[in-house]
């Protein structure tokens, strides 16, 4: 066991020894995201409430904003060390127990200490504050996480000695992601307010340049995201929200390569984690076939080197080990080989497990393993992509949830363009919902007067885009970006008045909460029990220039609402009972990062899009939730979306549907196609062997016996083509977490 082992393993035992105190984490992707500004604001915020809080060690910077934040807070003096006649200052954690506040400020949590204090690294010294029941708001970059470190040092080409176990912060009580664009990153980098103007230049060039910062903060946020789905798994929450992707293998050595390549793939790529399985069949006479040392030795290499843990299960009933496999770790998808010529479809895995889908919610995914699998990693271009929709700049500060600040960020940053004197910023439309903080922070902003519409008796003020246009401002603000205009308006949503004012060359900053995205509508009303009915179009909000997540803790929003920030009082206990609950703010807030990781990421590949994710409907309603998932699925694989149907000749169907269907592919920049055939299935059949996409997206419904489900039929025909398999129906029925808990 090496030196830093031992360190993380001390560190992590004092941690969780340490527990009278609450300890509070501002992480940053990158130094000058902001992470010590949001942590001082919180200290004056809980000090203005009557708590005793004081400075215990701050970084000298010289940042702007930062001395005045400071100015009035008590300051711990730092303990002085003589090393060789240089004077080396440190945090005094004797002092901070002798004075004993309520909560203390600690800036850099990964910061090693001078040799001859009592411990070497300063989160020991917050343990001990901890321990002595003193709460501690500290701050930390993810370059410092033990688990991130060596993949960031290797992109950003700098060597990391003072490093934390991740543990640290999944044993926080709360940890606050802070988020800027990498672009504004790098402006305040040219400003100098990061580093010395003088080292500006270089490091815009090497490391800190865009590509850098890109995927430094793809990185930290997919790792909150896996973060917090460990806390909703751990709520009893299913699988939560992230991918969790189950490899089953067979004894054949080519098929193992690509089945578990393949998934590594696909885990890497969803931001998900890898599971292998192998089974092998107990005969019910005499013991199992033993298994070739060549292919576990395989399996357990290949599974090690994509990151993944392998499983080998024996059992007579080789279909219900695998269902049992799947609840106990909570997959999301399964991914199987459907190409074998010498097993019989009546007796296949693949076919056994499509007749589970009436007690299992989980995606199957069937891989063509008798040819050249097509993974889903493409390369990436040099240069991110950019939306030609648009003439101007086009902002959004994306949450989870309402009242959790996106408002406030929106008019804090435009009130200090104003300040500086660099933007011509005006009110296009602001929602305050009443919030004083909302309305303090908008006064001395110029407001566009707002267009009166009629609507049932009453009149209704909404965006007046004309006017807007006519005063054509550098900057216009318009709050909620999902909103649904009255009729007779000029756009029936807000985000094409926001387009308008794009065209006219006109900045614009907008909100939007993440339950918002036409994407994401069935997932956040299966994880939440509510469907969203404003949605937004993916494309608009791919389209942004900036994407910025304003991040809040559940327990931190939950103490809002309490109080009355975000709802009226008579409403707030039903709320805090509905939408409002910790599993439910911590699941739209892991979709939320996830949903911001992905964009970054599909601004790359979406400049280079190669494949194809083809789609098949009928004209049900609950289809709709095949185009959604195609939709994520193609933008984060990079590759094209196409929408298929099959009309019956003569039959015309049910045409609202269908417009339905077609109106939702397009809006996830998708192309729908109505064919005409005798009989669904074969003419699905013929059309996916012309196309040959790379991905075929079915639905699923519960198996009924004695019959072939559509998927069935068509998975048995198509094995020269993957295959992911959806449920449908079965994500209602109440009965599947009843029965699942009945047994397990």
């Amino acid at each position: 066991m090496d030196e830093n082992t031992r360190n993380a393993e001390a560190i992590l035992e004092t941690i969780l020894k340490a527990g009278k105190g609450r300890l509070k984490i501002y992480l940053g992707w990158a130094p000058g995201v902001g992470k010590t500004h949001r942590a001082l604001l919180d200290l004056r915020a809980i000090k203005e409430r009557g708590v005793d809080a004081v400075l215990g060690w701050i970084e000298n910077k010289s940042r702007p904003g930062i001395s005045g934040l400071i100015r009035d807070l008590e300051r711990i003096p730092a303990l002085r060390i003589d090393r060789n006649g240089l004077i080396v200052e440190e945090m005094d954690t004797d002092a901070i127990l002798s004075r004993k506040p309520a909560t203390v400020f600690v800036d850099e949590l990964a910061h090693s200490n001078a040799p001859g204090l009592r411990h070497a690294r300063r989160i020991q010294d917050v343990c001990e504050i901890l321990d002595a029941g003193i709460s501690v708001i500290a701050t930390l970059n993810s370059l410092h996480i033990a688990e991130l470190s060596p993949v960031i040092s290797g992109i950003l080409g700098v060597p990391v000695s003072e490093t934390v176990p991740a543990d640290v912060l999944r044993e926080s009580d709360e940890v606050v992601l802070v988020d800027i664009s990498p672009s504004a990153l790098q402006n305040r980098i040219r400003e100098g307010s990061v580093l010395p103007p003088s080292q500006a230049r270089h490091a815009l060039k090497t490391t800190y340049r865009e590509a850098n910062l890109i995927k430094l903060r793809e990185i930290t946020l997919n790792f909150m995201a896996r973060l917090l789905d460990r806390v909703l798994i751990e709520q009893g929450e299913g699988h939560g929200v992230g991918e969790r992707i189950l490899v089953v293998t067979s004894d054949r050595t080519e098929s193992i390569r690509q089945l578990i390549g393949y998934g590594g793939q696909l885990a890497r790529r969803l931001g998900g984690e890898l599971f292998v399985v192998h089974l092998r069949k107990i005969p019910f006479f005499g013991r199992p076939h033993p298994m070739e040392h060549a292919a576990k030795t395989l399996m357990a290499r290949l599974s090690e080197d994509e990151g993944g843990t392998l499983t080998i299960l024996y059992s007579r009933r080789i279909g219900f080990a695998l269902w049992r496999h799947i609840q106990k770790i909570k997959a999301t998808q399964v991914i199987l080989g459907h190409f074998n010529p010498e097993y019989p479809w009546r007796r296949s895995l693949v076919r056994s497990l499509l007749r589970h889908f009436s007690i299992i919610d989980v995606e199957i995914r069937l891989l063509a393993t008798g040819e050249k699998i097509h993974g889903p990693a493409l390369p990436h271009p040099s240069l991110p992509f950019e939306s030609p929709r648009t003439k101007a700049h086009f902002k959004i500060f994306l949450g989870a949830s309402a009242g959790i600040g996106k408002t406030y960020a929106m008019l804090k940053e435009a009130q200090e363009l104003k300040a500086a004197g660099r933007r011509d910023v005006v009110i296009g439309y602001l929602e305050s919902h009443r919030r004083p903080e909302t309305i303090a922070l908008s006064e001395g902003l110029e407001s566009v007067p707002r267009k009166r519409i009629r609507h049932k008796g009453f009149f209704l003020e909404e965006l007046d885009v004309d006017a807007v246009i006519r005063r054509k401002p550098g900057l216009a603000l318009v709050d909620e970006l999902a909103h649904t205009n009255p009729p007779g308006s000029t756009h029936e949503k807000r985000y094409e008045d926001i387009l308008d004012l794009l065209e006219a060359g006109i900045d614009v900053t907008s909100t939007l909460n993440v339950q918002h995205l036409e994407s994401l509508n069935d997932l956040i009303s299966f994880k939440t029990g509510i469907r969203v009915q404003e949605t937004v179009p993916d494309s608009v909000v791919l389209g942004a220039n900036e994407i910025v997540l304003v991040d809040l803790t559940p327990e931190a929003l939950r103490e809002r609402l309490r109080e009355g920030k975000i709802y009226p009082q008579d409403t707030v206990p039903r709320a805090l009972e509905n939408f409002f609950t910790t599993e439910n703010l911590t699941a739209l807030r892991e979709l939320a990062m996830k949903r911001i990781a992905e964009s970054t990421e599909g601004r790359f590949s979406r400049a280079r899009r190669g494949g194809v994710v083809l789609v098949a409907v009928s004209d049900r309603p609950e289809d709709a939730t095949l185009i959604r998932r195609g939709g994520r699925l193609s933008e984060r694989l990079g590759m094209l979306l196409q929408v298929l149907t099959i009309r019956p000749r003569g039959k015309p169907g049910n045409t609202g549907n269908i417009a339905q269907h077609e109106k939702l592919a397009c809006s996830l920049g998708g192309d729908f196609r109505i064919d005409e055939g005798a009989d669904w299935v074969e003419s699905l059949i013929r059309r996916a062997l012309e196309i040959h996409p790379d991905q075929l997206i079915l639905g699923q419904s519960a198996w009924k016996p004695g019959f072939e489900s559509t998927a069935e039929r068509i998975a048995k025909k198509l094995t020269g083509i993957n295959i992911l398999i959806v449920p449908l129906d079965i994500r209602r029925r109440g009965f599947v977490k009843q029965f699942l808990a009945e047994r397990f």
